[in-house]
């Protein structure tokens, strides 16, 4: 039968040669200690296997192969390692801005609004990103969470600017356009690196 491991541990509890991939996998999620855990990777005989996408070999039994390695690791471990890569993230959208407003005051308008749908959109996917770490970290943490301040000021100024964008981009203000983007948007990416990610970081160590 295939060696079983889970965070490079062996487990062999209740599994037969008939037990499938993904009877093993509810099992690993069932005797897990924190319920909110997820399996991150799966590799089975050496092989990548998806385990959100429905793949054939989640269905199949354990007696067909050698070897199948799990990766769990709790959301709140999740949260952090998107914490982690927070600042490079920014780091890239702060570029993508600077080189959209030299693409607006060199009035390329058709390339530059090409880049301005990519930035919004990577904006909305920050702000998702940030939610759902929040969530995380309030949850495990509990009566410990205390959003600070900063956070919440960052929070409302950015949807405030991302409400403002629109409207210039469709009245053509490049003039607003420009100052919202090279001065308020980058702003407040840059105070997310510096003074919100940190504040967050902080309960990685309670």
């Amino acid at each position: 039968m295939a060696m079983i491991t889970v965070n490079s541990k062996e487990i062999n509890h209740n599994i037969n040669t008939q037990t499938t991939i993904n009877e093993i996998i509810d099992m690993v999620l069932d005797t897990a200690e924190n319920d909110n855990n997820v399996v991150t990777d799966l590799t089975v005989d050496g092989k990548q296997v998806d385990v959100y996408d429905n793949d054939e070999k989640l269905k199949t039994t354990v007696g067909d192969f050698q070897e199948i390695n799990l990766t769990v690791k709790s959301s709140l471990e999740l949260a952090f390692e998107a914490l982690d890569s927070c600042t490079h993230y920014i780091d890239v959208v702060m570029k993508k801005i600077d080189t959209l407003t030299s693409l607006y005051s060199e009035n390329e308008i058709m390339q530059a609004n090409a880049l301005f749908a990519e930035v919004i959109e990577i904006m909305d996917l920050f702000i998702q990103l940030m939610t759902k770490i929040h969530r995380s970290i309030r949850t495990h943490t509990k009566d410990n969470f205390n959003k600070a301040p900063v956070i919440q000021d960052l929070e409302i100024h950015l949807l405030s600017i991302l409400k403002a964008l629109i409207p210039a981009k469709e009245r053509n203000d490049l003039i607003m356009l420009c100052d919202l983007l090279e001065y308020e948007l980058m702003d407040n990416l840059k105070r997310w690196k510096i003074n919100a990610i940190p504040e967050l970081k902080k309960y990685k160590t309670q």
